[in-house]
């Protein structure tokens, strides 16, 4: 009888321990999904449907997903245009010349204010836009007000001038370039929630930024900017939009590429540590 009660006290003893173990994993899968919610809501998304952890090649018209640690966009409205990925986020685009729309490359399925964006290009045969892009959406703001959504390009290299149509804000120095912005409004235009009225916002170097160096970007700095002039970014980091993420990423953008043509460069986190 002694022995039938050791075991027993052993057996819900045990019984309890993997009752508490079991119960630790919910709780630390719980606080993963808080922490890194990329593990979970983003999914929801019908465009995100790869995680890869090797190098990748994208080609079709809308995908987004994961190449190691960095989250990617690939975009068009037609044509041909391709998007290499590896997981130290070196990447490249190749285009074809053509009547369309293309925007891709990797960052962060999230906008951050206080991150600090390094990147080096060494090939660029003509991009409309090599910037860091990237969106912030309010759900709980009226639709029927273009700042609910906005659209935002912190440009370093170009061969199309987007100021020329936009309104001036103010010009600044962050880490030692002159920035320039502007506002434009799009109306009823994709967007990461389907057609939309929204804002963009544009930062514009006086030089365009040279191929073959490392540079850096503080987006909070151009965040400053533009809410110095009352244009404010709505949340940078939700999965409320019907299409995407609020990402960030460094992009290629070309636009009715006359040619075919390459760019290719890395980004990486580049904030203090």
């Amino acid at each position: 009888m002694k022995n039938y009660f050791l075991k027993t006290t052993l057996l819900l003893g045990l019984c309890g321990l993997l009752s508490c173990a079991e119960e630790q994993k919910v709780a630390d899968k719980n606080e993963e999904a808080v922490k890194n919610p990329a593990t979970s809501s983003i999914e929801k998304f019908k465009a995100y449907t790869q995680k890869f952890s090797e190098a990748a090649v994208i080609t079709q018209n809308h995908a987004t997903g994961h190449i190691g640690d960095f989250f990617f966009t690939h975009w068009k409205d037609g044509g041909s245009a391709s998007l290499s990925l590896n997981t130290d986020g070196a990447f490249s685009v190749s285009w074809e010349g053509g009547g369309y729309n293309y925007v891709g490359g990797p960052g962060w399925h999230f906008g951050d204010k206080d991150r600090v964006i390094g990147y080096r290009f060494n090939e660029d045969s003509g991009a409309s836009y090599i910037t860091l892009y990237g969106w912030g959406y309010d759900k709980n703001m009226s639709a029927a007000d273009p700042a609910h959504l906005v659209e935002y390009y912190i440009l370093q290299r170009w061969t199309y001038d987007p100021s020329k149509d936009g309104t001036y804000g103010k010009t600044f120095i962050s880490d030692g370039v002159e920035y320039s912005t502007y506002r434009s409004i799009r109306e009823e235009k994709p967007s990461i929630n389907g057609p939309s009225t929204f804002y963009q916002y544009w930062s514009k170097p006086s030089e365009q930024r040279p191929l073959g160096e490392d540079h850096k970007i503080i987006f909070a700095d151009h965040v400053k900017a533009w809410a110095d002039t009352g244009w404010i970014i709505p949340d940078m980091n939700n999965f409320n939009a019907s299409d995407d993420p609020t990402y960030q990423v460094m992009a290629v953008e070309v636009f009715n590429p006359a040619n075919d043509g390459t760019a290719s460069g890395r980004v990486w986190d580049a904030a203090p540590r």
